[in-house]
């Protein structure tokens, strides 16, 4: 017996959305901002305090001016690494070129703050910073690797916000895609069916009026539920399990060549999913059918819980749906339950498990 099987693993995303919401939500832009403003400020005060405190005495309350200075210092290049240099290079994907901009920043804000501490260091009385001896080279390149690690820790966090909201957009157009792809469905389960009972109804008018207003009605059912509940993001099983028993009721009814069975067990009207998921599978037995001189029969089982569903469409045809058969279907399976199915054929049957997401 040949059986092709398509698995997936469960996927637990839940510790995405805190993340998402502090990197991607507008509402915490300013939360964001805050944070690092007051990282710089911590970092700008400790550091001046940390050098000048043998000379709060005599600095007073100018300490605080020169700590707002190197404050301002790391502010600017912070946000010049964040809105220039990420956009234009890192995004851009110009390493060389965001490699030199880090570098040329860092040196100037050095620079700076060895300007600011020199200024210092006359107003109380202290000699200069020699640049050329061996503690203050040692400095500064400590400080140039402490501080291009921190940007570059930060250029991380604006990526991971950027790879965030392309993947949104992605996934965005993907749901567009998979809406399509019902219309599509909905298309295809219409035109030709509809033509044919029409033409059998006209046909059946007057010799036999009952069996014609039968078919009518199971039409105007199965149209009022593409048309209006094929139109939500979710249906209750029950009601897509109602939906191919008119299908296929029509189709014996036109055909008259197969015979069909539906069985359910289990929590099938309390389960909500998403529309027209098994009608390709029904259509491709119907089709297989059609292709064959002797009388055929279809079963469809389903059995529904809180963790699953399980549907088994059962038939008599020796046929195996190629690769390419469902590939529009598995796509859509892919999307809605991303790995929380399976989906498996046989020489006689067709079975699709689809797991229920954790609440």
């Amino acid at each position: 017996m040949k059986v092709k099987k398509y698995r997936a693993m469960n996927i637990n995303t839940r510790g995405q959305k805190l993340l998402h919401y502090l990197l991607i939500s507008p509402k915490a832009r300013v939360w964001r901002h805050t944070l690092l403003i007051m990282a710089l400020a911590s970092v700008s005060f400790n550091q001046i305090y940390v050098i000048f405190q043998h000379g709060i005495p005599v600095l007073g309350g100018k300490l605080y001016l020169i700590a707002l200075s190197v404050f301002v210092t790391y502010l600017v290049v912070a946000y010049y690494n964040i809105y220039v240099l990420i956009p234009k290079y890192l995004i851009q994907k110009k390493y060389m070129l965001y490699g030199i901009g880090i570098s040329v920043s860092v040196i100037l804000l050095l620079w700076v703050q060895n300007t600011i501490e020199d200024i210092t260091r006359s107003l109380l009385g202290e000699t200069g910073i020699d640049y050329f001896s061996s503690v203050t080279w040692v400095n500064n390149i400590s400080s140039f690797c402490t501080i291009s690690l921190c940007l570059a820790g930060g250029a991380i966090t604006v990526l991971l916000k950027h790879w965030m909201q392309e993947n949104q957009h992605v996934s965005q157009l993907e749901k567009m895609h998979i809406q399509s792809e019902v219309e599509q469905l909905k298309e295809q389960v219409n035109p030709q069916l509809l033509f044919n009972i029409l033409d059998k109804t006209g046909r059946l008018a007057e010799e036999e009026p009952d069996e014609s207003s039968r078919m009518l009605f199971k039409l105007s059912q199965l149209l009022r539920y593409q048309l209006y509940d094929c139109s939500r993001n979710t249906v209750l099983l029950d009601a897509e399990i109602h939906f191919l028993a008119n299908y296929l009721s029509l189709e014996q009814m036109y055909s008259r060549q197969f015979e069909y069975e539906i069985s359910s067990e289990g929590a099938v009207k309390r389960l909500f999913i998403p529309p027209l998921l098994f009608i390709p599978f029904v259509q491709w037995c119907v089709m297989q059918v059609y292709k064959q001189d002797k009388r055929n029969s279809i079963h469809l089982v389903f059995n529904a819980d809180r963790e699953q569903v399980q549907f088994s469409c059962n038939h008599d045809n020796e046929a195996i749906p190629g690769e390419g058969d469902f590939s529009r279907i598995r796509q859509r399976l892919s999307f809605l339950y991303k790995t929380n199915y399976s989906l498996s054929f046989t020489e006689h049957s067709i079975q699709l498990t689809l797991k229920q997401a954790e609440s």
